[in-house]
């Protein structure tokens, strides 16, 4: 089904050049003993590049650049090869609670060209900056579903309405289509929304093929929608569609 494998996609960001970094996110407990994080770079190109890794927290209101450590902060990579980083963060001990930020920028560098004077300075060509977050202390996202339905036609699975995330932090929502009282769930893709972010539930809309006949056959006996936060499996929602 839609989405069922995007946690293991190679995501491709491209900002005038080439930056292919993967996961985009770290959505960690950053209390106790901490969470580590590793992340792969991949060189699609056909010349030799040199990847540099900095923090900052420009504009952010709870930041946790104080409480990371990135290693190596920098990652030289030949053509069509990859490389990998690690991010762990570490609250302090008495830490209140709540999401916190940091933002990780990626510079893409061109190395100098041996035994020539021509473009011999090192140059920036790309920058990507991504934000992580982490949270501390028991917070889930809370889902809140606003006029909401799913209709299937010619094995189209058409999902109406808003859904948003009122909890305490951002996180990925798994969806599940399942029978009464959560019986036989079945996957039908997963959402990352932000705090206090709204969005349609046609994003998970999709087109079910000849693997989903069982979904198709007893759509009528699928009236139950389950939500789960992917990062802790706990159930957020469960209820009957309408």
């Amino acid at each position: 089904m839609k989405n069922i494998f995007i946690l293991f996609f190679l995501l491709v960001v491209n900002i005038f050049g080439y930056i292919n970094i993967n996961p985009l996110t770290f959505d960690r407990k950053i209390d106790d003993k901490g969470e580590v994080q590793e992340y792969t770079l991949y060189n699609p190109t056909q010349k030799t590049l040199k990847y540099q890794l900095y923090l900052t927290d420009e504009n952010i209101e709870k930041s946790m650049k104080n409480w990371i450590e990135i290693f190596p902060t920098t990652v030289t990579l030949k053509p069509g090869r990859s490389g990998k980083f690690k991010v762990f963060v570490k609250a302090p001990k008495g830490a209140p609670k709540g999401e916190y930020l940091v933002t990780v920028g990626v510079k893409e560098i061109a190395l100098p060209k041996l035994n020539s004077t021509e473009n011999s300075t090192v140059q920036i060509l790309t920058h990507l900056k991504m934000d992580l977050a982490g949270y501390i202390g028991d917070l889930t996202p809370k889902i809140f579903l606003k006029d909401f339905n799913i209709t299937l036609k010619d094995n189209n699975l058409n999902f109406n309405g808003v859904i948003a995330n009122v909890g305490e932090r951002r996180g990925t929502l798994d969806f599940y289509l399942a029978e009464n009282k959560g019986k036989n769930p079945i996957y039908v893709g997963n959402l990352r929304l932000l705090k206090n972010e709204k969005i349609k539930a046609s994003k998970l809309n999709q087109k079910l093929t000849k693997h989903d006949k069982d979904l198709i056959k007893n759509f009528s006996k699928y009236n139950t929608l389950v939500v789960k936060d992917s990062l802790s499996k706990k159930v957020l929602y469960e209820g009957k569609i309408k």
